[in-house]
Parts: structure tokens; C-alpha cells; sequence
């Protein structure tokens, strides 16, 4: 079976046809004084945070969201706990039915409209950008 991720991250499975379209090393928020180092795939169905092994070990979860259940992507102010990625603005994404997810990522603009672009046209692959693993 194929597998969304690389050698150095915990790995989820990749749906049927599914295909990476891009990513990035990110951190997620994963708690109010956690955030888990890894990388955020974006696939032509979903979005993937795959942590890296270290953090796996210590309790890092996977996690993903369908592309059809983002209702908004946009950019949280730094602030709160350093060790939640407080130092740094966080990329915020919102879930129609699932509160938000927060991630520390590098040129977080240009991340920020390659998702609201796939959040409105699932299936479509963003034009443009790093492509693949």
C-alpha cells in the first residue's frame, strides 16, 4: 500500500490514487504547550501532518483533514506558550466541523494561498510551488 510521508516520518496511508501534490517541514500544535515537528503534505484530497519519528515516540499524532472540510485558511499572530510555536505567527486552518489546527511553517503567505486554493477547488492540484515528498 502507499504511503503519504518519507523514511524519517511516521507515515499514514495514502488513499487509492491518491497523489502528493505538495509539502514542507511544519510543526503542529498539537497541545497548549506542545508543538510537534514534522512535515504537512498536501494531497489532491487532503491535508497530512506526518510527525518525524523522534516526536512520534513521544507521543506526536498524525493527523489530516479533507480538503472539503477546510472553511478557512489564514495566519494566527505569534503569542502564547515559546514552546507551542508561540514565537512565530502560525498558520491557522479551520475545519467546518473540527475547531482549528495551528503549524509553524516557512514562507507562510505563499503557504497560505496554496491552501485556501485547494481548499476551494478539492481535487485540483495547486498550480505552481514544491511538488511531491
Amino acid at each position: 500500500m502507499t504511503k503519504v510521508g518519507s523514511w524519517w516520518l511516521k507515515n499514514v496511508e495514502a488513499e487509492p490514487d491518491e497523489r502528493v501534490v505538495w509539502s514542507e517541514l511544519a510543526n503542529r500544535v498539537q497541545s497548549s504547550h506542545r508543538a510537534v515537528g514534522g512535515k504537512l503534505f498536501l494531497t489532491d484530497r487532503r491535508l497530512v501532518f506526518c510527525p518525524h519519528w523522534v516526536d512520534a515516540a513521544t507521543g506526536g499524532k498524525t493527523w489530516s483533514w479533507p480538503l472539503a472540510n477546510i472553511s478557512r485558511v489564514g495566519i494566527t499572530p505569534k503569542g502564547g506558550d515559546r514552546f507551542a510555536g508561540g514565537l512565530r505567527d502560525r498558520l491557522r486552518i479551520e475545519s467546518v466541523d473540527s475547531g482549528q489546527q495551528l503549524f509553524v511553517i516557512k514562507h507562510l503567505d505563499e503557504v497560505v494561498a496554496r491552501l485556501e486554493t485547494a481548499a476551494e477547488q478539492p481535487g485540483e492540484p495547486p498550480a505552481g510551488g514544491k511538488g511531491g515528498t
